[in-house]
């Protein structure tokens, strides 16, 4: 049910600036839809974007990430990351395929120091770019990981683990870790988008870790502010329209919280359930007025729309809990 009033708005520590749709490469899974085909621009201009990442500031945020689309083949990518190093964010990431990093985007990357996430899906072009249905992808991509880590800058990547590429995943680690890269996260396939197809979703619900705007929210190329990355089936508002206040303080972004917790708390039950228990056996003593380990999209040790935080999610059980068993995380800043 919709509340009428607004509330104040959260503030916002993490967000996501999907600056175009359109991607050089199209891979099988993507949550995005994203491909050569979309448009470079979705209704959000260069000067839109300034302004976001100046309301963003003023609302406290300090971490932006750039993302697409593929953010690199968007040309007002170095204006921006100068703004927003210029607007105080201290922690500016670009999320990248890293097949279009120019030698002027280097020096804009060395400047700012700022930080990439790569998508990798394995350790050669056979399964690398069967997903990305881009043949020479691989090797591409290869060499801006190995570039970023002689650079010295921030580098962290994400798989996908799907059918296709399931058994190149170990492989695909042990070779970025002989790379260099130490920040890497293997993730499940996300059935939304593209990655319908692949695996069909029960619930778009179901596929969203459980703190999904608490303290984030992604800006889409057609101006559309989403509280994630793969939530694009909840908008909060636009930023046209009332922006980025208006969306962390409307009614919207409490019904759509409201609606995630009880899907996550339906799904602990479901998995309580189905496992071997019998009426005499009491449930483990955890419940909804628990709060769970911190866990979002952007977490732990890289970021990006294709890393969530891991073992953590509505398919995944939760960890032992009790009034004498303390439950601990390891996270870093994405």
């Amino acid at each position: 049910m919709a509340h009428l009033a607004t509330r104040p708005a959260e503030r916002l520590e993490f967000i996501w600036l999907e600056l175009t749709g359109r991607c050089n490469l199209e891979c099988v899974h993507c949550y995005a839809d994203s491909g050569p085909s979309r448009p470079l621009e979705e209704g959000v201009t260069l000067e839109d974007w300034l302004q976001v990442l100046d309301d963003a500031a003023a609302l406290g945020c300090r971490r932006v990430q750039f993302i697409g689309g593929e953010p690199t083949i968007y040309p007002g990518l170095p204006q921006l990351i100068a703004h927003a190093r210029g607007a105080g964010f201290t922690e500016i990431c670009v999320y990248t395929n890293g097949t279009h990093v120019t030698e002027a985007l280097k020096r804009v990357f060395l400047d700012n120091r700022v930080s990439l996430a790569f998508s990798v899906y394995g350790s050669s072009g056979a399964t690398h770019d069967e997903v990305t249905r881009r043949k020479g992808s691989f090797l591409k991509t290869d060499r801006a990981v190995r570039w970023a880590v002689d650079a010295g800058l921030g580098v962290r990547a994400g798989i996908i683990e799907m059918e296709s590429n399931a058994h190149d995943v170990g492989p695909a680690e042990r070779a970025l870790r002989e790379a260099g890269v130490t920040a890497i996260h293997v993730d499940r396939l996300r059935g939304l988008g593209r990655g319908a197809d692949e695996r069909p979703a029960a619930s778009q619900m179901g596929e969203l870790c459980g703190r999904c705007g608490a303290g984030k929210v992604c800006v889409s190329s057609s101006g559309e502010i989403y509280p994630c990355v793969f939530a694009r089936f909840a908008p909060l508002g636009r930023v046209a329209d009332g922006g980025l206040a208006q969306a962390l303080s409307g009614w919207r972004l409490r019904d759509f919280q409201d609606e995630l917790a009880e899907s996550q708390r339906a799904g602990r039950r479901a998995r309580l359930m189905a496992d071997d228990c019998t009426p005499e056996q009491p449930a483990p003593d955890c419940g909804p007025e628990r709060p769970s380990p911190p866990c979002s999209p952007e977490i732990p040790s890289h970021c990006g729309p294709e890393e969530p935080a891991p073992d953590c999610g509505p398919e995944r059980p939760a960890p032992p809990c009790s009034p004498e068993v303390a439950v601990s995380a390891t996270v870093s800043p994405a």
